[in-house]
């Protein structure tokens, strides 16, 4: 007789952890969609009375639906008994979406940073070596941030899934159907953002730019 699989079964404290990581991250979202008309550069559209950054918009609004569809996804995981024990594979597909949510939140605040500090520094050109630097160091810690939440952090929770490996294969499949399809819609928001000032690269190569899209900030 054939031995029966053992459930899955995760403590429900570790489902309420990535909650409130989407919840911090989604305040974070709301607060920088409401302040990021400040920042100089963007679009300058008629009838609307600030510049657009259609690349950081799109990422901050992408960070929300990804944000809301992992906590659905983590909610949807627990059972409907007194303790509300993880049992559904949908605790993964929560921390994977999580961690996308996390890695767009960090383009929408740090894409935009080269026109504002280029435009802070032309005010203070004595601080121009300064400022580079600073601008240097920036670019590491987010990109370094950027590469840990797009793909450390999915890989990582793909590889400590209690889950089937059949379960894991498909949801890393559906992972990186997601992550082509998130930076195709990047690339096509830098052609809008760039169009008409001649640097916007073909669609193939904007999707394979945004694979290492720190490098373009």
């Amino acid at each position: 007789m054939a031995e029966a699989r053992k459930p899955v079964i995760v403590a429900v404290n570790v489902m309420r952890a990535r909650q409130t990581v989407v919840g911090f991250n989604i305040a974070i979202v709301s607060f920088q969609i409401t302040q990021i008309y400040r920042l100089p550069g963007g679009l300058k559209v008629s009838g609307i009375d600030h510049a657009i950054h259609v690349g950081a918009d799109i990422a901050l609004f992408m960070a929300l639906a990804l944000a809301l569809l992992s906590l659905l996804a983590l909610t949807l995981s627990s059972e409907y008994d007194e303790v509300g024990y993880c049992t559904r594979w949908s605790l993964v597909a929560g921390d994977i979406l999580m961690y996308l949510s996390l890695a767009h939140t960090v383009t929408g605040f740090f894409a935009p940073l080269d026109a504002a500090i280029g435009a802070f520094a032309a005010r203070i050109p004595a601080q121009a070596a300064g400022m580079v630097v600073l601008h240097t160091v920036l670019r590491v810690v987010a990109g370094a941030a950027w590469f840990l939440a797009t793909y450390a952090g999915p890989l990582t929770a793909l590889k400590q899934s209690p889950f089937p490996r059949a379960t894991n294969i498909a949801l890393g499949i559906a992972y990186l159907a997601l992550l082509i399809l998130l930076c195709w819609v990047g690339a096509l928001s830098v052609q809008v953002e760039t169009l008409g000032t001649g640097g916007q690269p073909q669609l193939l190569v904007g999707v394979l730019k945004e694979l290492v899209q720190p490098f373009r900030w």
